[in-house]
């Protein structure tokens, strides 16, 4: 795998981005070659035997995330694992990039290896995510970190042949008090490209945008499923409900379900709401005197967003906006190196409808054991 892209396009790229995204930038919200720490998703691919006994099921790990650029020719990323008795490292190919390639996403590395790299463990797993160059002959982790494996069993549970149908999954309960909340310049700077992009965002409005976490059943697809519930956003400012996401303006980004054939409540979904008429700013002056949508650059200061989750209050989280038209930054992404554009805040879980989940574990287990300073759980 070889990136296209150098330093010297990366710089270009900032100027033809405009001041929004090239002040991110140079104010160190991203740093070069750094893992953006929200995309990484681990999940386990089940394998239908182990050692020969096609009724004892294991697992083997499939990863998905971002790299932050410029990066030199001949630059290789790759992935190891770690647990006890065994280790695995898979090279990982770049499939989609960001404008220019400033940034490299990769998807599903480590597909589908053979049956005998499989394992039966339970518990914690360490991994870092690698970059070599041999050109240069440098080498360096981006991230290290690990995640916590657990199970389940599915199908019959009284019959001795079964009694090892064991589904893996990751546990990923650190995320629900994490909120997202940036503007349409950010969305649009993060949609996928292909290897080699130079389309830059080139917007003469931005609207609001926020992302949670929710956990919840799988493989139902009705209003139960954590995937296919019915999830509204309300945006207040100064008590008044402003815009809405509500139908098609709410999505799954990120959706974990264990590989499993029944129903299960261990899924869980970054779901991403799409305030189309909460403008935060307006360039080339499309909004009227008249119009219906909420002019946010002529209304700074504090704001709330409320999630109702099938009719029930299930999220909130306030954020501000400055008179400078732009989120005001928590500070929590740069002090954390977290590699994103997004402005990172934390979201006050209510109510019962993700189940059971560890309400602590943000603090230890958050971003893979890498727990956010300066973040606390309303």
């Amino acid at each position: 795998m070889k990136f296209r892209t150098s330093s010297i396009g990366a710089a270009v790229l900032l100027v033809l981005a405009g001041p929004a995204l090239s002040n991110l930038f140079r104010n160190g919200s991203v740093s070069a070659q750094t893992i953006n720490k929200p995309s990484v998703q681990v999940r386990l691919q089940v394998h239908k035997g182990y050692k020969g006994d096609p009724e004892t099921w294991s697992w083997t790990p499939i990863i998905d995330f971002r790299a932050n650029g410029p990066f030199s020719p001949g630059g290789a990323l790759s992935v190891e694992y770690s647990l006890p008795g065994k280790t695995w490292k898979f090279d990982c190919n770049p499939q989609d990039a960001g404008p220019s390639s400033a940034w490299v996403g990769v998807r599903d590395c480590g597909q589908n290896p053979p049956d005998t790299e499989a394992v039966t463990y339970t518990g914690p797993v360490d991994f870092k995510i690698n970059l070599k160059n041999e050109l240069e002959g440098k080498s360096a982790t981006l991230l290290s970190g690990k995640f916590k494996v657990e199970k389940f069993h599915e199908g019959v549970v009284d019959l001795p042949k079964f009694k090892n149908n064991f589904v893996y999954y990751v546990n990923y309960d650190w995320t629900l008090p994490v909120a997202y909340i940036y503007d349409e310049l950010v969305y649009n700077w993060e949609y996928a490209g292909s290897i080699g992009n130079t389309t830059v965002p080139n917007l003469n409005d931005s609207r609001l945008i926020a992302a949670f976490w929710f956990k919840g059943n799988t493989g139902g697809g009705g209003v139960a499923d954590v995937g296919y519930g019915k999830y509204e956003a309300y945006l207040y400012y100064q008590g008044k409900i402003v815009a809405d996401a509500v139908g098609e303006y709410s999505h799954c980004e990120v959706l974990n379900r264990p590989e499993s054939n029944q129903d299960s409540p261990y899924g869980y979904c970054r779901r991403v709401f799409n305030f189309t008429k909460a403008m935060l700013w307006d360039k080339g002056q499309y909004c009227a005197p008249n119009c219906t949508y909420f002019p946010m650059w002529k209304n700074p200061g504090e704001y709330e967003i409320k999630v109702l989750r099938n009719g029930k209050l299930a999220r909130t989280a306030k954020f501000s906006f400055g008179s400078d038209y732009k989120i005001v930054d928590t500070g929590i992404g740069k002090q954390n190196n977290m590699g994103t554009l997004r402005v990172v805040g934390p979201a006050q879980v209510i109510g019962d409808l993700d189940g059971q989940w560890d309400r602590n574990a943000y603090k230890t287990d958050a971003f893979f054991g890498n727990p956010l300073s300066g973040f606390t759980s309303p």
